[in-house]
């Protein structure tokens, strides 16, 4: 029975968070309640509240479970990396997986575009906030470094910067996209956006090897 009882809290939890995402993208942050929470899945306000003190809790762990899910998933596909031509198919894979996700699409217009930043839910999120922006810059960093090492881009690259211009080329396209401004083919564009970047900064491989 506490076993049945502790997966039912979660999973009332979940759609507290579900609920509240799409609340958030719909409204907007500061024009969301409890009240609107909890209706939308048939809940008390109450029993919002048993699960979180405020809508800035709720705030942080969307951002927390959002970061983390796709930071497995990078993180997979980087361990596997050995070339540019790796890269430039896991650049294709990660556009491909967010067209494929609608819920985290919400969190990234939501995140990227609706969220309105007081100073007061700022603070309280601001490690989760932090992360998740230096978090594609490590990435592109880490992964630029590895293949410079193996002979994959000349030597005489900076890579600071190149890992710099690859992640706010990615923001800047991943931010166009999730506002519907226009219609993108998000894969496409990111790898225009990558092969741009890289154009000239690559070794050439001879034929034969």
């Amino acid at each position: 029975m506490a076993r049945r009882t502790k997966e039912e809290a979660e999973q009332t939890k979940q759609a507290i968070l579900d609920s509240a995402l799409n609340l958030f993208y719909e409204k907007g942050f500061s024009r969301t309640t409890f009240d609107e929470i909890a209706r939308r899945i048939n809940l008390t306000k109450g029993a919002v509240y048993w699960h979180f003190r405020n809508k800035a809790d709720l705030l942080a762990e969307i951002i927390r479970q959002n970061f983390s899910a796709r930071h497995q998933k990078q993180f997979s596909k980087e361990r596997s990396i050995q070339t540019v031509s790796d890269l430039r198919k896991a650049i294709i894979e990660d556009a491909e997986d967010i067209e494929n996700d609608k819920e985290y699409c919400k969190f990234l217009f939501f995140i990227m575009l609706q969220m309105e930043w007081s100073e007061a839910i700022f603070q309280r999120v601001s490690v989760q906030v932090r992360d998740i922006r230096r978090y594609p810059l490590k990435l592109f960093k880490e992964t630029l470094t590895l293949l410079q090492n193996r002979g994959e881009i000349k030597a005489d690259v900076n890579i600071e910067e190149l890992a710099e211009l690859n992640m706010y080329m990615w923001r800047g396209i991943l931010g166009a996209y999730v506002s519907r401004a226009e219609p993108m083919n998000l894969p496409k564009m990111m790898l225009l956006g990558f092969d741009l970047i890289m154009d000239g900064l690559t070794v050439e491989k001879d034929s034969n090897d």
